[in-house]
């Protein structure tokens, strides 16, 4: 009797936690990945998916996206599973006073493993809530990420206007009574100027929208900022979060040139970017493999890396014993052309091809299949009583 019950055979695999970037197959037992080995029989599985000419990764981990807390949020089926993602952590649309609500209404009815990222202010993100610094509470915070580690990963802080540092130092005073780590995103402002607050994260605190035409990283001379560098020999952590207005080619191709890569890479999805800049992970990805970066950097940046910031190193890996988070891509050789975001104008690269995904698993369970990989020919229908009345 077949010991496995899922087989990908014949693919390029990539699992950057175990040093593996070559044709393997992949066996999956129940919801755990069982063996990565060369050319296991085909006998020994219930079911073959013929992976031949594709890459197979461990589950995307999308570190920026959003299910919650403004119009534009997305249920996470929707905006994971089609491309690639078994693993996303919302970036901070909800906060201690609301996340419970998000967790009953969201997290507990969806197929997508979710984490999140709690919002400094207390009602997250919704309107001008953020602006609230009297609701930027750190105890409170850190209370609600303690309560809830299953889930709560960390610290958000965004958007805020103010003149003061108030929402970033509660942000990271947060993250350290609960020992996690704060993501910010925060444009520079004369009374708050980004050298200035990159200085006050500490290490495994990180910035989104690290090539944002809006926060740019790149100086007037074509070289990336020296205060980008301090900050990331210190451990201060860089993730991309494209989203509709803070990803530019202008800022992220000098910087990969001159050997500053993201650490992670990530969507900021929502619906608007959806549809106009098309930061879904796949196309993100896409853009990197574009400007340069290997394969398998980019297959790391968007698996083993944003596992291990976020602590939960059993996801983006490959391992047996690990769930079987498995994504297959395949990369679809025909011209393309990959936009950036809004501010500059969604201003276009010319590609050889870009990635699609064309199969999820999650917990060892098909969820987005998109070639029918993993099913049956129509052709073996079974028969049955057509003539019923």
């Amino acid at each position: 009797m077949p010991g496995y019950d899922l087989l990908i055979k014949g693919g390029h695999v990539i699992d950057a936690a175990n040093n593996v970037d070559g044709v393997m197959d992949v066996a999956v037992a129940g919801r755990v990945v069982a063996a990565v080995e060369p050319d296991i029989p085909q006998s020994e599985a219930r079911r073959v998916v013929d992976a031949s000419g594709l890459y197979v990764t461990p589950g995307l981990v999308d570190i920026h996206a959003h299910a919650t807390g403004f119009s534009g949020a997305m249920f996470p089926e929707e905006m994971c599973f089609p491309y690639g993602v078994t693993t996303m952590v919302d970036c901070g649309g909800s906060g201690w006073r609301t996340f419970d609500q998000f967790n009953n209404d969201v997290i507990m009815k969806t197929q997508v493993r979710v984490f999140a990222l709690l919002n400094i202010v207390g009602q997250g993100m919704e309107g001008d809530v953020e602006q609230n610094i009297d609701d930027m509470d750190a105890e409170a915070t850190a209370a609600k990420i303690r309560q809830r580690s299953d889930i709560l990963v960390g610290v958000k802080v965004a958007h805020y206007q103010g003149r003061g540092w108030e929402s970033v130092d509660r942000g990271v005073e947060a993250a350290r009574l609960s020992d996690s780590f704060c993501l910010v995103d925060q444009n520079a402002k004369t009374t708050r100027p980004f050298d200035e607050m990159l200085k006050r994260l500490r290490p495994g605190d990180g910035v989104t929208h690290c090539f944002g035409y809006g926060k740019p990283m790149i100086g007037n001379d074509g070289m990336v900022k020296p205060h980008y560098i301090e900050a990331r020999a210190r451990g201060v952590k860089f993730d991309v979060g494209h989203g509709n207005n803070s990803f530019s080619f202008s800022m992220a191709v000098p910087a990969i040139e001159q050997g500053f890569p993201p650490d992670t890479i990530s969507t900021d999805m929502h619906r608007m970017s959806l549809h106009t800049s098309r930061a879904t992970m796949t196309e993100v990805m896409s853009k990197f493999l574009a400007i340069g970066m290997p394969m398998a950097e980019v297959v790391a940046r968007s698996t083993w890396e944003p596992a291990k910031w976020i602590n939960h190193t059993e996801l983006g890996t490959l391992t047996p014993g690990a769930p079987a988070d498995i994504t297959v891509l395949e990369f679809q050789d025909r011209p393309s052309g990959l936009s950036d975001s809004g501010p500059t104008g969604y201003r276009i690269m010319k590609a050889e091809g870009r990635l699609i995904n064309q199969l999820t698993i999650k917990d060892g369970t098909v969820r987005f299949d998109y070639d029918g990989l993993s099913k049956d020919d129509w052709a073996e229908t079974p028969t049955t009583d057509l003539d019923i009345p």
